[in-house]
């Protein structure tokens, strides 16, 4: 069977022994479209840092192993095992990229027979090559997403994605950069692939129930805290935009998004909060990304 060699998309099972290479057909497009063949379980999404190591491992692998708990039915999982895995495709990835690589990490209902394997465990990687320049430029733009919800906000469930993604093609904005899903009282909890954080009066807010606790927000949170900058976790309603300074993405492969538009409520391109946290969280991640062998003794 002919494969994409992997300039761009590399898909690896896991094992007891480590990650074994999968063929991809040119024509499932990607690593993450081929995993579309295999039973819904849950999955994580996480990037390198210094091509092999990884910021937030530790927290990702315990969000991880609570949706396993949450999920309904038995998934098997070995953690010593999927790490010994990660290791291998962060070395290949590194290998073969010319750049940091995006990480998509699954555990499926059931075997990846369908890709010729008999693992339930699937590693996708791509490169990541940073922030688009609009964004960079003009921060991001993000439309409301009324009628679309997390089956189960706690639980990253696979799912979720096809829901998000036909949702996004059938009622979308295009030049969106994300959408940010809406509570049934006009609260605003998250991105389809994010998590929002607002600036009231000088607070750091964030919903508090609700949503995917998001292991780049609860850093961020936590280094707020720290400089002594008011952290609230209460919900913001669409009309309460008017009454907020900045907003601001967080998301574990893009870090920290200065957002410049909701709907048509406008805000700075990176205020002065905004900048300051994500200038914080990039050192962080440099001072505490760790192979995944030493994710255990990370912070996060």
């Amino acid at each position: 069977m002919p494969t994409i060699e992997s300039s761009e998309h590399r898909l690896y099972a896991a094992s007891p022994e480590g990650a074994r290479l999968l063929d991809l057909h040119p024509a499932l497009g990607t690593a993450s479209r081929a995993i579309d063949l295999v039973p819904p379980g849950v999955y994580e999404g996480l990037r390198t840092f210094e091509r092999t190591r990884f910021f937030g491992l530790r927290t990702h692998l315990e969000r991880l192993e609570r949706s396993i708990a949450g999920f309904g039915e038995p998934l098997e999982y070995d953690r010593a095992a999927f790490v010994r895995t990660l290791d291998a495709v962060a070395h290949d990835a590194a290998r073969v990229f010319d750049c940091e690589a995006r990480v998509r990490i699954d555990v499926a209902a059931g075997p990846a027979t369908a890709l010729g394997s008999d693992s339930n465990v699937l590693v996708a990687v791509s490169p990541y090559r940073g922030l688009p320049a609009h964004v960079t430029e003009h921060g991001a733009l993000l439309r409301t997403a009324c009628s679309l919800s997390r089956p189960a906000p706690a639980v990253k469930t696979s799912n979720f994605i096809p829901l998000r993604e036909a949702w996004i093609r059938a009622h979308g904005d295009a030049d969106a950069y994300e959408h940010v899903m809406v509570g049934p009282e006009g609260e605003l909890l998250e991105g389809t692939q994010s998590n929002l954080v607002l600036v009231r009066d000088g607070a750091v807010v964030a919903p508090p129930s609700g949503i995917l606790p998001g292991v780049t927000m609860g850093a961020v949170l936590d280094l707020a805290a720290e400089q002594g900058l008011e952290v609230r976790r209460e919900f913001v309603t669409f009309a309460e935009l008017e009454d907020c300074e900045e907003a601001f993405i967080t998301t574990s492969v893009r870090s920290v998004v200065p957002v410049s538009r909701i709907d048509e409520r406008t805000f700075p391109n990176g205020g002065p909060v905004t900048r300051r946290l994500s200038a914080l969280y990039d050192a962080l991640t440099v001072a505490d990304a760790a192979p995944a062998s030493d994710h255990a003794s990370a912070r996060y």
